[in-house]
């Protein structure tokens, strides 16, 4: 698989964790942080700097029998647009209330589509919707897994203890002027409970790894190049577990745009054969998890409109921006969240040219 080539952008990480909460409950904590790596963002009445920008988290208590959620809890102490006079006294905390009506849901099959229409878009917050997604594919794989488990073993995991980890990390690297490399890597981790005496890694039930490597076309957004490859361990297995590439199997994508419509590729090209969910998850986080690199990209607008400027006029002050980069248009189309939805303050300033804020 080939490596990841040139300056660090911006690294997603969304990580979900499983433990019992008593006999009929299961707890699930999922967080997303994104790490800018390089530049800024100006936003509507401040500069967003790198480092932490985004650091939101969704705790969950279900049930593992019926998949129904009984309590939802969130918790976003990093946001992109906090409350002012320029937001309007709005914030990307606004939405989040809206997810206690999926209380008493059921995470089954159909599950996506109700959350989407829940907290999709306009109504709701993007990131904590990624994150919703991947928790609510991932818990139905957990409670299959420990299940089977449990059975053989006849144990279970003590109460509050993590039994099971998934781990989802998107890499963006600058390779050249026109190409963005990714990177993707999704991690399992299921364990049981230790026998007395036993060595650390017997308590590793499954590890399983899939990762990816994309080449991005940054002027068009398109798939230069995918490569995928797959690799589960068990604890008597650590050395020897071989990786199963699946770079023919993901072909299909190669020369496909990244937004719009990846998500519905994804899904027509894998479905939801049990053995390609890890595959189909990690390749469903890079349409989103590009949208937060491309912030990263925002020098090419400022140098763009600084030429722009002297075209113009090599004396003009005018500090008119240059015409909306790409990468503004991929994370602040009109309602593509709460924040940016088309009566928003935030997209009114944008389309006045009162600033040249960004929203990734």
């Amino acid at each position: 698989m080939p490596a990841v080539r040139g300056r660090p952008l911006h690294t997603r990480s969304l990580t979900i964790v499983i433990s019992r909460k008593s006999d009929t409950l299961w707890h699930a904590r999922g967080d997303v942080i994104d790490l800018r790596k390089h530049g800024f963002v100006p936003m509507i009445d401040d500069i967003q700097p790198s480092g932490v920008i985004h650091m939101m988290s969704i705790e969950l208590d279900f049930d593992p029998e019926s998949l129904c959620i009984e309590q939802i809890a969130v918790d976003q102490p990093f946001v992109a647009i906090e409350a002012s006079e320029a937001s309007g006294g709005e914030c990307c905390r606004d939405p989040a209330s809206r997810l206690q009506a999926l209380c008493g849901d059921q995470m089954d099959t159909g599950f996506s589509k109700r959350l989407a229409s829940q907290f999709g878009g306009a109504l709701g917050c993007s990131h904590l919707l990624t994150l919703f997604q991947l928790m609510a594919s991932t818990l139905p794989r957990v409670v299959e897994l420990e299940t089977t488990r449990a059975l053989r073993e006849k144990t279970s995991p003590p109460l509050g203890k993590p039994f099971f980890r998934r781990s989802v990390f998107v890499d963006g690297h600058e390779q050249s002027d026109e190409t963005i490399d990714v990177a993707i890597q999704l991690a399992d981790s299921h364990s049981r409970p230790i026998r007395p005496g036993g060595r650390p890694t017997e308590r590793l039930e499954l590890s399983h790894e899939v990762k990816a490597f994309v080449a991005i076309d940054r002027k068009r957004f398109k798939i230069q190049n995918l490569d995928a490859r797959e690799r589960q361990r068990g604890h008597a297995t650590l050395g020897r577990a071989d990786w199963v590439p699946h770079t023919d199997r993901v072909a299909e994508l190669v020369g496909a745009p990244l937004i719009p419509g990846m998500a519905g590729r994804i899904f027509r090209l894998l479905g939801d054969e049990a053995s390609l969910r890890p595959l189909r998850d990690l390749l469903l986080q890079l349409a989103p998890g590009f949208i937060q690199i491309t912030a990263a990209l925002m020098d090419e607008y400022f140098e763009k409109r600084e030429s722009t400027r002297s075209a113009e006029s090599p004396d003009s002050s005018n500090d008119k921006p240059a015409s909306k980069p790409a990468v503004a248009s991929f994370g602040g189309n009109a309602n593509s969240c709460y924040m940016w939805r088309e009566d928003g303050r935030a997209i009114k300033a944008w389309a006045s040219d009162t600033t040249d804020s960004n929203p990734n």
